[in-house]
């Protein structure tokens, strides 16, 4: 996976921020009834990347203060006091690039700007969400058929929209910015 996260540093070619399409393919974890199921997402997706962030800076607390200042709904106190919590993960010298602090495991730190599309599919046949949610728990189900993409973080009490995903690099298939597009 090292040689993965090499080609993603290269590519980013040490900017603070890039704009980047990324497909991936996650497994979908099913109800225990169902986990003889092969169930797989397929997920294309415009995000912001990160090479060269000092550690210090955070990224994610800037964001969710931004997108929470345009909610009325949110108290500005709460808004100001937000703050990141710890991670399983710690940032490489490639800010975008995070390893799990207890397995060495490496994913891509992203924040998501629009997903462009996401197709499941059950055993290599393109499923609906709807035939994939009855495969899953209950709430699995209830989460993967909701359409608001707003989060309420209530340790702060704050509403905000922004969706940051750490993606195992294993699952990564290609990444496009800057008119180049690498293949994993």
């Amino acid at each position: 996976m090292q040689n993965t996260a090499n080609k993603i540093a290269s590519l980013l070619n040490n900017a603070s921020v890039t704009f980047a399409n990324i497909a991936y393919t996650t497994q979908v974890k099913t109800s225990a009834a169902h986990k003889h199921l092969n169930i797989q997402k397929h997920v294309v997706a415009n995000v912001q990347l990160f090479a060269n962030i000092k550690q210090a800076t955070t990224v994610f607390a800037n964001a969710v203060q931004k997108s929470a200042a345009q909610y009325d709904s949110n108290d500005a106190q709460n808004v100001a006091a937000f703050t990141q919590q710890s991670n399983y993960f710690e940032h490489t010298n490639c800010y975008s690039i995070v390893k799990h602090k207890q397995n060495a495991n490496l994913y891509l730190y992203c924040i998501f700007n629009n997903v462009t599309s996401a197709t499941y599919t059950i055993d290599g046949v393109v499923a609906t969400k709807q035939q994939v949610a009855q495969y899953l728990t209950k709430s699995a189900a209830t989460k993967l058929l909701q359409d608001s993409n707003t989060v309420h973080n209530k340790t702060h009490n704050v509403t905000h929209n922004v969706q940051v995903r750490t993606i195992a690099l294993a699952n990564v298939k290609s990444v496009t910015t800057n008119k180049q597009t690498v293949t994993l």
